[in-house]
Parts: structure tokens; sequence; C-alpha cells
């Protein structure tokens, strides 16, 4: 479904800036364009997406974290970095924020 909305646009993009007729042509592409965001089928369906996302996003967070805990502590050797900023290894150490919901940090990954 993706790939046909972002085909339609793309024709008509193509279309828009290709077309000989110019300003009257971008008006009708842009008042059908508009007719459709407002159509309450799409409507419908984009509060359904938005929904979906929000259900989602915690579980994502939590995913997208641990993949970065492994990854750092697989690229880090398990050693602990130094003061400088540095690990045992020599190279710069890298550091992510957990913020929580008020978007402050709440801790960092190790």
């Amino acid at each position: 479904m993706l790939k046909k909305i972002v085909f339609v646009a793309g024709v008509g993009a193509g279309f828009v800036l290709g077309s000989r007729a110019g300003r009257e042509s971008y008006e009708k592409i842009k008042a059908q364009a508009q007719k459709l965001w407002n159509d309450p089928k799409v409507q419908h369906k984009v509060s359904e997406g938005t929904e979906w996302a929000k259900e989602k996003a915690p579980q994502v967070q939590e995913k997208v974290t641990g993949k970065a805990r492994e990854v750092l502590h697989k690229n880090d050797g398990g050693s602990s970095s130094t003061s400088s900023g540095t690990s045992a290894s020599g190279t710069a150490s890298h550091t992510l924020s957990d913020p929580d919901s008020t978007g402050t940090t709440t801790g960092m990954i190790p």
C-alpha cells in the first residue's frame, strides 16, 4: 500500500514539474490531493495508524534500547570507560540516555 502511495505521489510530482500548463495543473492536483486527504475513510485510516504507532512505541523503544546496549557492550569489549571518556582500548565510549515520558533523562546505558 505504501509503495502505491509513493508511486502516485511521484507521478503527481513528475506531472507538476513536467507540465507546461503550469499553475493551473498544479492547482488541480492540489485540490484533488486535499479532497483525498479530507476524505473520512482516509482520515479514519490515519487515526488507526496513529493509535497503532502510539501503542507500539513503548515496545519499539524497549527493543531499540536493548539492541543499543548489546551493540555498545559488544563494541566496548566489556571494559569500563575511564574518566577521559575513552574505554580501556583507547576508543571513545558511547553513552545513550534513556528519556522517560517527560523527556528528562532517567539513566545512562552502560
